[in-house]
C-alpha cells in the first residue's frame, strides 16, 4: 500500500534506539524477545496490526521439516544441510514450548501426517523414514491396514503415510498474543507503515504514519513484502498467497483428524480445528501463475479446488464457516534468508532482512529470528546467509 502526501506526518515525535524492526508477525516480536534478552533497545513498526499478515493467517502448524518430505529436500540441497533444517525445526518447537505455547488454549500436541496418494512420492516417504531414522529423527510410517480411524483415510486415497510423532498445532492468534505478551520494554506501533527510510547523522531514520525513528540498526521482518522497502530483494523472496477454508461437516465424525495432515508433497494440508471444523488449505501448485501474488483476496478457482478436496476426502456434507488467505515470502531455495541489504542512500550493514521462510513461518520464525539478531550484532555463523544468492 502506498501513503499519498497528506496521510505523512512530518511533525511525528522521534525515537532513538539501537534496532528498529520492521513488521510485528512472528519473526519480528521474535527478534524483539532476542534484543530484549541482550539489554538492547528497540521499536516495533507494523504497518497494520500485530500479527496482521501471514503470521495470523495460517493453518497452525507446528511441524518438525521444510514444504517437501526429507528424501526429496535431501535430493535438492543435500543431505547435511536437510539433517540441519529439520534440526532446526524441532529446535524452533522446542523454544516455542520454553515460552509457554503449551499453556494456550488452542495448542494441541499433534503428530503431523505426510500422506502419499502417487507411487512415486510413496517411494520418497518409505525412503525418507529410513534416511530420517539413520540421521536419528523419530518417524513412523504406517499403511492403510495400520491407519488411524480418521476420515481421510476412508476414501482409500491415501498409499502410506509418515508420521511425526512429536509435532503439535496452535492457535496462530494465540501465539503471536504469547510473543507480545512475552516483551517486556518494547513499544509496538501499529498501524505504522514505513513509509520512507533515510540516513541521518550516521543513523538510519524511518518515516511512519506514527512514529519517527532513529536506529543504529533495521531489521525487516516483512517476509513477502520486503522488496517495497529494499527493491534488490525482489528476486530474492517472491510473494505466493496461500488460500484456506474452514468448514464444519454436517456429522462431527467427520470433522475429528487424529493427526495434522499433508498431501501431494505438502501443496495441500487439512487439520482439525475448534468446535468441530476441519481446515483445508493449498491447491497453490494447481495455479501457480495467479498466486504468484501479494493480493490477500481469495479466488474462485482455488476455493473451488479446495471443496473438492473436502469432497473427495472427507464428506459431500458440510458448511463453509471461513474463508481467507496469506501471502507467503519464499526463497529460490526453500530456506530463510538472512543478511544486509543494501538500500539507496544508507552505508551497508545498516538494513538487514530475516525472512523467505518459504511457507513454514510457525515452524521455523522463532528460532530464525532470533538467530539473525546474533548474526546481525555478534556475527554469529549462519547456514542462511543471503550471500549464497550472489
Amino acid at each position: 500500500m502506498t501513503i499519498s502526501l497528506w496521510q505523512r506526518n512530518p511533525t511525528n515525535e522521534e525515537i532513538t534506539c539501537e534496532v528498529a524492526i520492521i513488521g510485528a508477525g512472528i519473526s519480528g516480536l521474535s527478534a524483539a524477545l532476542e534484543l530484549e534478552s541482550q539489554g538492547r533497545s528497540c521499536v516495533i513498526l507494523e504497518a497494520d496490526w500485530i500479527g496482521s499478515k501471514a503470521s495470523g493467517r495460517n493453518a497452525g502448524y507446528l511441524m518438525r521439516g521444510g514444504a517437501e518430505n526429507y528424501a526429496r529436500t535431501a535430493d535438492k540441497i543435500g543431505r547435511e544441510h536437510t539433517r540441519f533444517l529439520w534440526n532446526w525445526t524441532e529446535e524452533n518447537l522446542r523454544g516455542l514450548k520454553a515460552l509457554g505455547i503449551e499453556s494456550t488454549e488452542g495448542y494441541a500436541a499433534r503428530p503431523s501426517c505426510l500422506i502419499a496418494t502417487t507411487e512415486e512420492e510413496e517411494s520418497e516417504l518409505r525412503r525418507s523414514v529410513e534416511m530420517m531414522r539413520e540421521d536419528g529423527f523419530a518417524a513412523e510410517l504406517i499403511e492403510p491396514a495400520n491407519a488411524p480411524q480418521d476420515p481421510i483415510w476412508w476414501s482409500s486415497k491415501p498409499r502410506v503415510g509418515l508420521v511425526n510423532p512429536h509435532d503439535a498445532a496452535c492457535s496462530p492468534s494465540e501465539l503471536i498474543d504469547l510473543l507480545s505478551a512475552s516483551l517486556s520494554s518494547t513499544p509496538v506501533f501499529e498501524q505504522a507503515e514505513v513509509y520512507r527510510m533515510e540516513q541521518h547523522d550516521g543513523r538510519v531514520r524511518l518515516l511512519s504514519k506514527q512514529v519517527t525513528v532513529q536506529a543504529s540498526r533495521v531489521l525487516m521482518c516483512t517476509n513477502a513484502y520486503a522488496s517495497q522497502l529494499a527493491p534488490s530483494l525482489k528476486e530474492i523472496v517472491t510473494p505466493n498467497r496461500g488460500q484456506m477454508l474452514a468448514m464444519r461437516p454436517k456429522s462431527p465424525s467427520h470433522a475429528r483428524l487424529e493427526y495434522n495432515y499433508y498431501l501431494n508433497r505438502g501443496s495441500e494440508y487439512v487439520r482439525s480445528a475448534p468446535d468441530d471444523q476441519v481446515i483445508f488449505g493449498g491447491a497453490r501448485t494447481y495455479h501457480e501463475a495467479n498466486e504468484a501474488t501479494s493480493s490477500d483476496d481469495t479466488t474462485a478457482e482455488v476455493q473451488e479446488h479446495l471443496e473438492s478436496f473436502i469432497r473427495e476426502l472427507i464428506t459431500n456434507e458440510y458448511d463453509i464457516t471461513a474463508r481467507w488467505s496469506g501471502i507467503m515470502g519464499f526463497s529460490p531455495d526453500g530456506l530463510p534468508v538472512i543478511g544486509a541489504v543494501p538500500v539507496k542512500g544508507i552505508d551497508d550493514g545498516k538494513v538487514w532482512y530475516c525472512g523467505g521462510l518459504t511457507g513454514h513461518g510457525m515452524s521455523l520464525g522463532y528460532r530464525t529470528a532470533r538467530h539473525s539478531v546474533r548474526v546481525m550484532l555478534e556475527h554469529e555463523q549462519t547456514k542462511f546467509s543471503i550471500d549464497r544468492f550472489g
